[in-house]
């Protein structure tokens, strides 16, 4: 009988402990979602630090990262050329000729002052193109077009050892007289480009023939 009367008390005890375990979780939890939602409002109604936990603050990063542009590839490259477009303004081109009719009369040749070339080309180049340049070799260059789009095209430049000037040969008459439509009296621009290693090119103004 005592055995039995201390069975009962046991299974009591257990069950009044398990129901208060209960009571205190559920308790708690009512507790921290009523504390959630007046920090909310008080933040709402400008009360409040407005503090963030580390949840929320990974949580705002992530969004943050997930709004910065990506750019592709093409958007780059546009936005390199934008930034030479904005650096080449008119004064920077160091390099001025009016063409002659010998520049444009299907010789496939530009002629170029030895002091101009010695002076903003030669002394930015390496050693390399200009041994090359000299020799009577030549040296390949990029001539890159800037009022097409910046469109580049191979050209040799070197040195004419009868007369000590310089000649832009190779394709002078096909990629830019013709392609271009240049005539006498055009004036042109060029600028050698040490970092990119490419001479750049326009058309300042149309000449009357």
């Amino acid at each position: 009988m005592a055995d039995e009367v201390s069975l009962e008390l046991t299974l009591s005890c257990s069950s009044s402990s398990g129901k208060r375990s209960r009571d205190s979780s559920s308790s708690d939890i009512t507790t921290q979602e009523e504390g959630v939602s007046k920090r909310r409002k008080l933040i709402n109604n400008g009360e409040g630090d407005g503090s963030i936990s580390s949840d929320d603050e990974h949580g705002n990063q992530a969004s943050k990262i997930a709004a910065m542009k990506v750019y592709t590839e093409e958007e780059e490259e546009e936005e390199k050329k934008l930034t030479t477009r904005l650096r080449l303004h008119e004064d920077t081109w160091t390099i001025k000729k009016v063409l002659q009719e010998s520049d444009v009369n299907g010789s496939s040749r530009l002629l170029l002052s030895t002091h101009v070339v010695e002076e903003h080309i030669i002394k930015k180049m390496d050693q390399n193109h200009v041994e090359k340049i000299y020799s009577g070799e030549g040296a390949r260059i990029t001539v890159c077009d800037y009022d097409t789009d910046m469109s580049e095209y191979q050209l040799t430049l070197k040195r004419w050892p009868s007369t000590r000037s310089f000649v832009l040969i190779n394709n002078w008459r096909r990629d830019f007289e013709k392609r271009r439509g240049l005539k006498c009296n055009d004036e042109i621009a060029m600028l050698w480009d040490p970092f990119k290693c490419i001479l750049w090119f326009r058309v300042l103004k149309q000449g009357s023939s």
